[in-house]
């Protein structure tokens, strides 16, 4: 018995096709697209069609369309503009994502204890330290923990006080997700698992920034490693 494959439509198609130019810069940030004329025409499609997709695109954030003006290249980085346009999926069982992930993490992450022990407050000092209370309560599955872990690197990320860059850390948070929740699969112990960002935030505390921005590259291939050892190298 053949199995029905899904085809592609022609929205589709063109939604695809304009992420592609954008992702390639032939579009930049606050750029006009073509007129809808000349997409008509380059793409061969219904007038129907083609504003389907731009519909879709204008919903992802990746363009604004303007009456009487035409679509423009969006100039602010939505959460969903990146996931669709920049950040590929991350495959669950998939030693080479995980690692790129693990590297990503560590680039990104890095900068942002760095910039927060250049800037941070005594209010931040707070919040991060009430965040890295263990509460056996509230923390009582790989979920749960998972979703302590990330809170306090997206605090990290927010306080940053970089729209960009919180942008784009927020983005991989389905695949930071899925890392946190197999890292507390692998693990015994999550109070001693939350602990390991102490070191972070002592260093935060101190304004320390080549501590904060060395124990953030390192924290991530940390826990990868609980991963690899535990789950014969798969994610």
């Amino acid at each position: 018995m053949a199995i029905a494959l899904n085809k592609i439509s022609a929205t589709e198609a063109v939604v695809e096709s304009l992420k592609e130019r954008i992702r390639n810069c032939e579009f930049g940030p606050g750029e006009k697209l073509p007129s809808e004329q000349s997409l008509l025409k380059e793409y061969d499609v219904s007038r129907l069609t083609l504003r389907e997709a731009l519909a879709k695109l204008a919903a992802w954030g990746v363009i604004n369309v303007r009456h009487g003006k035409g679509a423009f290249v969006s100039e602010r980085i939505s959460i969903v503009a990146l996931d669709n346009v920049l950040i590929p999926m991350f495959p669950g069982q998939n030693t080479e994502r995980m690692n790129e992930l693990v590297e990503a993490r560590n680039m990104i992450e890095s900068e942002i204890a760095a910039k927060v022990a250049e800037c941070r407050t005594d209010e931040d000092i707070v919040a991060l330290e009430a965040l890295l209370v263990y509460d056996n309560k509230k923390i009582i599955n790989a979920k749960h923990f998972a979703d302590r872990d990330y809170a306090f690197h997206l605090a990290l990320a927010r306080m940053a006080g970089n729209e960009f860059i919180l942008s784009m850390y927020q983005a991989l948070h389905s695949q930071i997700r899925t890392f946190l929740i197999q890292y507390a699969k692998s693990i015994e112990n999550w109070e001693e698992a939350l602990e390991r960002h102490s070191p972070i935030l002592d260093a935060i505390v101190s304004q320390d920034i080549s501590s904060a921005r060395h124990l953030a590259r390192q924290h991530a291939g940390i826990c990868a490693s609980f991963i690899h050892s535990d789950k014969g190298d798969s994610i």
